[in-house]
């Protein structure tokens, strides 16, 4: 009866002493936001005229993919879900420059912080993703050619 009282009172000790604080997604989002570089829309399209060399990483699901994406040489579409156990077969040189980017900028920033917790050391995430990207009149590239936001004319 000792050895249970005494087993009782040690896991009732242990589950005490345990911080039980979960991150919600948000606190995910501000700690990663805070360590995470951020890249903008027109920093993005900068590099890609200059010919900079990198890596950029479609995050986004293959229906949303559909509808356009930001045209690279070095680019490559991972699913978020995927990418930790992709990325490192895609790009196994820890030092190279790479950008993520996903629909509004969420997921590509949990993805970066996810690889430079697995030891990549220039990771960048594009700021508010494709939908800024978009805001901004940047290009996309679609199976019908580059496409570019249009404006509605007033009457």
């Amino acid at each position: 009866m000792k050895k249970i009282l005494f087993l009782l009172l040690s896991s009732v000790i242990l589950v005490s002493a345990t911080p039980l604080h979960i991150n919600g997604v948000k606190e995910m989002l501000d700690e990663a936001s805070k360590v995470v570089t951020h890249v903008s829309p027109k920093e993005l399209k900068k590099m890609l005229d200059t010919d900079e060399e990198f890596y950029l990483i479609d995050l986004r699901g293959s229906s949303q993919v559909e509808r356009g994406e930001i045209y690279w040489i070095d680019s490559f579409k991972i699913p978020r879900g995927y990418l930790e156990f992709r990325v490192e077969l895609k790009i196994p040189n820890k030092n190279s420059k790479v950008i993520l980017y996903c629909c509004s900028g969420k997921r590509s920033i949990l993805a970066a912080k996810s690889m430079m917790d697995m030891g990549y050391t220039n990771v960048a995430h594009l700021e508010g993703g494709i939908r800024e990207w978009v805001d901004q009149d940047l290009p996309l590239d679609t199976t019908y050619g580059e496409m570019h936001r249009l404006e509605e004319q007033e009457e």
